[in-house]
């Protein structure tokens, strides 16, 4: 299917989950580093702003510990890239908790990745009837996971995400080979872990193949 055919599934689920709660859904992307989660939820969130929705595009990755927390079990550590990459709690409280009160609102980013400095920005209000989206590696942790409304899971092979990953993080991580060995090594191990310890697609509402971007297959849906 074509990436526009996903998107109606999930609109769809979506307003049947807005049927049984007055306050803003929380849509988890799920999946390993390179499988297309943020283009996936960008665009996810442009289309339910097509269907005249409220939709807010949250990444995770505002949420980082800085680089003496996120690297003090080695810089190459895929075990510490798993535990400490990211502020858990400060994510739960900030934008899975905060976007359910009385005045819905979150927090938009608690740290600035390429300064690395923590950030201190205010909340932004949000409607009752908005949609929230999150990409992210490890989004059904258990301490993300009781939170969400609708768990997405796009699921990709190992090799096609680590070519995807090394040819986009290239110039950052410097050079392909080098952004290959960084992913094969670091990111991609911590995915494994992931996927060992919490089995992520078999909590996910709906999976998506997610390996050929012109041809999406659903793989489970409720």
């Amino acid at each position: 299917m074509k990436q526009v055919e996903a998107f109606s599934i999930i609109h769809n689920a979506v307003e049947t989950i807005s049927k049984k709660k007055n306050k803003p859904i929380r849509v988890a992307i799920n999946g390993i580093e390179g499988t297309g989660k943020t283009t996936f939820a960008a665009n996810l969130v442009i289309y339910l702003e097509t269907q005249n929705l409220s939709a807010f595009h949250i990444s995770i990755d505002g949420f980082h510990f800085n680089k003496k927390l996120r690297y003090r079990q080695g810089r190459n550590s895929a075990k510490g890239y798993y535990e400490d990459s990211y502020d858990e709690v400060a994510f739960v409280e900030m934008v899975l908790q905060r976007s359910q009160g009385s005045l819905p609102e979150y927090i938009e980013a608690t740290h600035d990745l390429k300064t690395d400095d923590y950030l201190n920005l205010q909340p932004n209000s949000i409607p009752n009837d908005a949609v929230l989206v999150t990409d992210g590696c490890y989004l059904f942790k258990p301490i993300f996971n009781e939170y969400w409304d609708l768990r997405i899971y796009l699921k990709t092979d190992f090799d096609t995400a680590l070519e995807r990953a090394a040819q986009r993080d290239k110039e950052v991580l410097g050079g392909y080979e080098e952004a290959k060995h960084k992913f094969a090594s670091r990111y991609h191990l911590a995915s494994k872990r992931y996927i060992s310890a919490v089995n992520p697609i078999e909590l996910a509402d709906l999976v998506f193949d997610n390996t050929n971007f012109n041809s999406l297959v659903l793989i489970s849906a409720p």
